[in-house]
């Protein structure tokens, strides 16, 4: 039986299990979730793509008003949890939806193997694991830094020719961004001077 078969067939013994039993909705995302990561693997889900294909939710879905999912795959996480921790400790395929990421993860036992302590989640190589967290933030401070020092420099080559670095000059003080601009320029300035 190949491994996407057996994640299968834990998904149907999830899905029949008591824990998540009565939970049409859990089983619902859960099901989603697992036919999403076997065929698409390593393609991360957005929490919009979830609410809109999955939950039917209308195209004007915003997530930061709605937080049906979010609390969905955090239910989800804690079921899984106490199905693992019990009933499904010797199972052979051992499925976690990990924070951060609507993901699935596969982790496969192999013949002979111990099973994963509590303490150890990871213990086996996982089948589809969830794609590495970027940081969003640090991709934007880099992108705004990036912005803001080419206008610093495009202010400060315009300052220094002429008509045009005047009338930019007068614009920025209507943009508020002045003192910026002033002082990138005298930084520059000096580091000229002592050239």
């Amino acid at each position: 039986m190949s491994e996407q078969d057996q994640a299968l067939r834990q998904i149907d013994r999830l899905i029949a299990s008591d824990v998540l039993h009565g939970s049409e909705s859990l089983c619902k995302l859960l099901r989603y979730l697992a036919h999403h990561a076997l065929e698409h693997p390593g393609v991360p889900l957005k929490e919009y793509q979830i609410a809109t294909e999955e939950f039917s939710r209308p195209a004007d879905f915003d997530p930061a008003v709605d937080s049906m999912v979010r609390v969905q795959a955090g239910r989800l996480r804690v079921k899984l949890a106490e199905y693992y921790a019990a009933k499904g400790a010797d199972d052979p395929v051992r499925i976690e939806l990990p924070k951060g990421t609507y993901t699935l993860a596969f982790h496969h036992r192999q013949p002979g193997d111990s099973r994963p302590h509590a303490s150890e989640p990871h213990a086996n190589e996982p089948f589809h694991s969830a794609p590495p967290q970027t940081s969003h933030k640090w991709l934007m401070a880099v992108i705004t830094l990036s912005v803001l020092l080419a206008a610093a420099l495009a202010a400060l080559y315009f300052t220094r020719h002429g008509e045009l670095g005047q009338r930019l000059g007068r614009q920025s003080h209507r943009l508020g961004v002045s003192c910026l601009l002033e002082a990138f320029s005298l930084r520059a300035r000096r580091t000229m001077d002592r050239l």
